[in-house]
């Protein structure tokens, strides 16, 4: 992707990005992350019902039960919050009496639009960054240790810095475009079409030999494991993340619930 013009520039950005685990020890400063922050703030959004923390204290995220990456120097958690607008209704003598399911619909899009956002305005000040997608299973610890309240919930965590050139992280592959943008109506794929889909994938991680270089491997409980890294595969990868016997801890309709969210 060539080109010099504004649009060339952000694309190369989005095409490029990729996530980064290893950081140089160069701090962030209070002035880079006041920008990348605003930028996200900037996103297009349903009501404002997100919020973000952010800390440089590696501590205060192991005690949320948040491992992150040890060389990264910042970190985020990132909100739905419900709190500060029932507080706006308040002020204006209105009581909330929203439904509560739809309003977390809205609410993780106005999440996750903002973090698409800053992610994007981080790469162009030469940032990266890193997601953590279980971060909503440590609720109860995040708001003990960030002093959370009821009706504000974390969605995701991300660390952030100056990258490591020396990690040498590639792009990863992804779905063929025609398996997952469709005109006018939804593709229901052919047994083909997932082999195609599957043979994208699996052959640019095994390419890249990404769960070798990274030993991650989702371990199998209830059967014999068969397959080595080398054959270790992104289908494998994600099918034993999503098949039931991985379920681990409380169902997250009982943490939302336990957070203050009316789910019936």
């Amino acid at each position: 992707m060539k080109g010099n013009s504004t649009s060339d520039i952000v694309l190369k950005l989005i095409h490029n990005r990729r996530s980064i685990r290893q950081y140089l020890d160069r701090p962030v400063s209070d002035k880079i992350l006041k920008k990348i922050l605003e930028a996200g703030f900037r996103a297009p959004f349903a009501a404002q019902l997100c919020s973000v923390i952010y800390t440089r204290d590696h501590e205060r995220m192991k005690k949320a039960g948040i491992g992150v990456y040890p060389t990264a120097p910042v970190h985020m958690i990132f909100f739905i919050d419900f709190c500060r607008l029932e507080k706006v209704m308040a002020h204006r003598g209105h009581e909330y009496g929203y439904d509560d399911m739809m309003a977390i619909w809205l609410g993780m899009q106005d999440v996750v639009l903002m973090i698409e956002n800053l992610t994007i305005a981080a790469e162009s000040l030469g940032l990266g960054s890193v997601l953590y997608g279980l971060t909503p299973l440590r609720a109860d610890s995040i708001a003990e240790t960030f002093n959370i309240p009821k009706r504000v919930f974390p969605v995701v965590g991300m660390s952030v810095g100056y990258p490591d050139s020396a990690e040498g992280t590639e792009i990863r592959p992804r779905f063929p475009l025609e398996m997952a943008a469709f005109e006018d109506e939804y593709r229901h794929h052919t047994d083909e079409d997932i082999k195609i889909c599957m043979k994208k994938m699996d052959e640019g991680y095994l390419a890249q030999g990404y769960y070798i270089k990274s030993q991650t491997k989702v371990d199998l409980i209830d059967k014999e494991d068969t397959i080595g890294f080398d054959m270790y595969s992104w289908s494998e990868h994600i099918s034993r993340k999503f098949r039931s016997a991985y379920r681990q801890g409380d169902p997250l309709l009982d943490i939302l619930r336990r957070h203050g969210f009316d789910l019936k």
